[in-house]
């Protein structure tokens, strides 16, 4: 199987982070590949033109971080980031999705403001999603206790993902302010090898 990601794509981070901590880096290859250019081909082998993507042994492509995170736990990792059990899967699969949410709505902040040609960008686009990171952001930390601890799981590998881009692109957010539960808990899953070795830039 072949992984296409760069470095800076949050949700290619969720992928990498998966098989850091499931231990099966050597049974995938690795691309970089940048779905701005043309020139990196990506749109030959996914259509979609986004990281990651995912080809598998018989040639077929998988795209969505999520999806392909959990391909690799239940086909080479054992099942150990998402449980099997119905009531495990469903909290461990929603806080994934919000974690997911929040990325989802940073990196429509960003293509705003980096790709739209300025006379063309809209405040309006970049506070509507701005709002939907806060109210994510508000909900988690409600919910802190939830998911405390720093064992891999593929909601904590999304969350930590997300927060992780905060740092990186919205650090002007100041996203951890009225937030200390959920800070703490970033802390402590920030210091673990694979989100050391993945961080973006």
């Amino acid at each position: 199987m072949k992984l296409y990601y760069t470095n800076t794509s949050p949700f290619a981070r969720i992928v990498r982070l998966a098989i850091l901590e499931l231990g099966i880096a050597d049974r995938l290859e690795m691309a970089i590949a940048d779905p701005w250019t043309e020139e990196s081909g990506l749109y030959r082998v996914n259509p979609l033109e986004k990281v990651p993507a995912l080809e598998l042994d018989d040639g077929r492509i998988l795209v969505d971080s999520l999806t392909i995170a959990e391909y690799l736990d239940r086909t080479l990792g054992g099942n150990r980031l998402l449980p099997v059990d119905p009531e495990g899967w469903v909290a461990e699969r929603r806080l994934a999705a919000l974690g997911h949410g929040i990325t989802e709505a940073g990196v429509a902040r960003l293509i705003e403001r980096l790709r739209r040609p300025e006379p063309y960008r809209w405040a309006g686009w970049d506070a509507r999603q701005k709002a939907k990171m806060v109210r994510t952001l508000d909900l988690l930390e409600g919910e802190a206790a939830g998911f405390a601890g720093t064992d891999p799981s593929l909601g904590r590998i999304a969350l930590a993902a997300a927060l992780g881009y905060m740092d990186f692109r919205f650090a002007d957010d100041a996203w951890r302010d009225g937030r200390p539960r959920l800070a703490e808990w970033y802390e402590a899953m920030s210091a673990r090898p694979a989100m050391q070795q993945t961080m973006p830039g």
